[in-house]
């Protein structure tokens, strides 16, 4: 447990993200770049989602990985101003400080005073986007009897990612409140977005490889990676432990079958989550959904053992995004907006040659979020696609 501990709190902060347009003659004022929907007489939008909709790195610029402050942007459910669900909300005319969460600014100052309280019963914006969680915690609030379906594995990973995420300042109460309120805010919303799914690859497949192959070389050079430089080292690290103790095709094949339980973990929770969304929502709402994109977009693959791990993660995120996509069987019931077109968007990652050098000087781990979560370019684009999806058939 201690293992998983560790292994979980120094994961918290993975993603996803969405795709790409041109500027419409008929953008916001607010944000140059997203079309203007106002005129559809959306009068409430919902928000599901990780990292990338909260926002988190998406008031950072450049590529400068060591000026970018990773700690800046971390918060407590508030929405901020370069987030895609802020956008979104602006673009349907809505007011973006009208939320029961709270709102930040760019400078992060900006708030209500009424965050987290519900003090009115119909808010024009519900933003339920939070760092880290995977598709558990998402059935998790709307169907808080799942937690007695999970094995003790799942609880633990799901009990660190509520307790060392986004919910640090409220914990299992911040929780336990938004699962109390989420049902009559999702039967107030005319516009419902989702977007997750990439992390179940993360925390789960990763953690409970580590447990299958109960090597302490390989565990001991994941959790000491993990510890200074974050997830993408501890990749290495475990691929580099592995061959060293002579177990790399142990571990590949295990991150196979973990992977496989994960896409099928995945598909179940999504169809499950759906289910009560389309039962609780308002007829008349619409729900669009995003799928996975590559988040290693910029990230070149030197050795035979890095580019089998890294075609392992495309092909489990291609898994994902068939249900997404395909397989679900509420998929007549919601719209996909397709979110590769981002990846040119995000910054690049170093090459490889020159990750000692930010190893020795304090800035892997940096990269490695910054990376893989859009800037405000990226944020604009990824709104702009969704408020199309939305202009395309909101009103049909």
């Amino acid at each position: 447990m201690k293992n998983v501990k560790r292994f979980i709190a120094a994961l918290m902060a993975t993603v996803v993200v969405a795709t790409l347009s041109g500027i419409s003659a008929f953008a916001t004022k607010t944000y140059p770049g997203v079309e203007d929907a106002s005129d559809l007489g959306v009068g409430t939008y919902l928000c599901f989602g990780d990292s990338i909709a909260t926002g988190y790195l998406s008031e950072q610029s450049g590529e400068d990985f060591k000026s970018i402050n990773i700690a800046q942007t971390l918060r407590d459910g508030e929405t901020t101003t370069n987030a895609y669900p802020t956008m979104i909300a602006d673009a349907l005319g809505l007011d973006v400080r009208d939320n029961p969460f709270g709102y930040f600014g760019n400078s992060n100052t900006q708030k209500n005073n009424d965050a987290w309280s519900w003090n009115h019963d119909h808010y024009d914006f519900y933003n339920y986007a939070r760092d880290g969680l995977t598709s558990h915690e998402f059935r998790l609030l709307l169907d808080p009897s799942y937690y007695n379906q999970m094995t003790e594995e799942e609880k633990d990973i799901s009990d660190n990612i509520i307790l060392n995420g986004d919910f640090t300042k409220r914990g299992k109460s911040g929780f336990k409140k938004m699962q109390k309120h989420i049902h009559h805010d999702l039967a107030q919303a005319d516009v419902i977005t989702a977007w997750f799914g990439s992390n179940d690859l993360l925390f789960y497949v990763l953690q409970k490889t580590l447990a299958v192959v109960n090597d302490h070389t390989i565990t001991d050079a994941a959790n000491a990676a993990l510890s200074t430089v974050g997830m993408a080292g501890a990749l290495d690290a475990v691929i580099n432990a592995a061959a060293l103790v002579g177990k790399l095709p142990l571990v590949l094949a295990t991150m196979l079958i973990q992977s496989n339980k994960a896409n099928a973990a995945f598909a179940e929770n999504w169809d499950a989550f759906m289910e009560i969304v389309m039962k609780e929502k308002k007829p008349t709402a619409k729900v669009y959904v995003g799928d996975i994109y590559n988040s290693n977009y910029g990230l070149k693959f030197t050795s035979t053992d890095q580019f089998r791990f890294g075609q392992l993660l495309s092909f489990s995120a291609n898994e994902i995004n068939n249900v997404i996509r395909n397989t679900s069987k509420y998929r007549s019931q919601y719209t996909v907006v397709h979110t590769a077109g981002v990846e040119p968007l995000l910054p690049d990652w170093a090459p490889l040659d020159q990750w000692q050098q930010a190893l020795d000087e304090g800035y892997f781990y940096t990269m490695f979020m910054a990376t893989a979560h859009p800037q405000r370019d990226g944020q604009i684009y990824l709104a702009n696609e969704f408020v199309k999806a939305i202009k395309s058939n909101y009103l049909s």
